[in-house]
């Protein structure tokens, strides 16, 4: 476990995708309550567990897109009394929480002081929903845009390469590929740049300590672009 921030760290572990091993990273946020939020969860470990329960209480369990739902099933039967948060239209998981509740954009109570949060629109089979903790000024993104920068392989490079995955800040081609409505998505990367973060935490890939703010307007330029060249 890694301390980004004040209350906040973060756990990685490894993630095959086809021949590539992207990583994975859950974000822990202790709340002002008290309260621990798991923001996607890896695979559960005894160690990991133990570290948390000396930290506080579990007390939300976040799956912040469709996709980040692998290992739900097992921190939930382990803090069978925190509140399962998905975004709208997920999945159905193997086992049903004791209490379900669907993100969107407006924070639920228990960290709407905290929190900005934002569903990513346009994307109506991805619903990628967007954190930014205000106190420690961090955007917390999921698939949202990638950021590795090493690989075991050449064939490794070469998919992540394919896919515009490997050494780049940014979403990869088969990110763009969900994006279903542009200009609603243009309007939900516009909505994000409105708040004031300064760091980024992604799923994959390293984190940006400093500039995420610069960066991320970089990797979306492509958009202004194209709505450029539509005129």
């Amino acid at each position: 476990m890694k301390k980004i921030a004040d209350n906040m760290w973060t756990v990685d572990r490894p993630f095959r995708f086809f021949i590539a091993n992207l990583g994975v990273r859950m974000t822990i946020i202790k709340l002002n309550s008290g309260g621990l939020m798991l923001h996607s969860p890896v695979s559960y470990e005894d160690d990991i567990r133990k570290q948390l329960d000396s930290m506080g209480d579990v007390c939300a369990i976040v799956a912040p897109n469709w996709m980040h739902n692998l290992f739900l099933c097992d921190w939930i039967n382990a803090y069978p009394n925190a509140t399962y948060y998905k975004p709208p239209g997920m999945p159905k998981i193997k086992i049903s929480p004791i209490k379900e509740k669907n993100l969107g954009d407006e924070a639920p109570s228990a960290w709407q002081s905290e929190f900005e949060q934002h569903m990513v629109k346009g994307m109506p089979h991805y619903n990628e929903v967007v954190f930014c903790h205000k106190a420690s000024r961090t955007l917390i993104l999921t698939d949202l845009v990638f950021n590795i920068h090493g690989a075991n392989s050449a064939s490794e490079k070469l998919f992540l390469r394919l896919n515009g995955a490997y050494r780049r800040f940014g979403p990869t081609r088969i990110f763009k590929t969900f994006i279903k409505d542009r200009n609603a998505f243009k309007a939900s990367i516009d909505h994000i740049l409105q708040w004031d973060f300064d760091s980024i935490i992604l799923s994959h890939g390293e984190i940006v300590c400093r500039g995420g703010k610069d960066q991320f307007r970089g990797a979306f330029e492509w958009l202004y672009s194209a709505a450029k060249n539509d005129l």
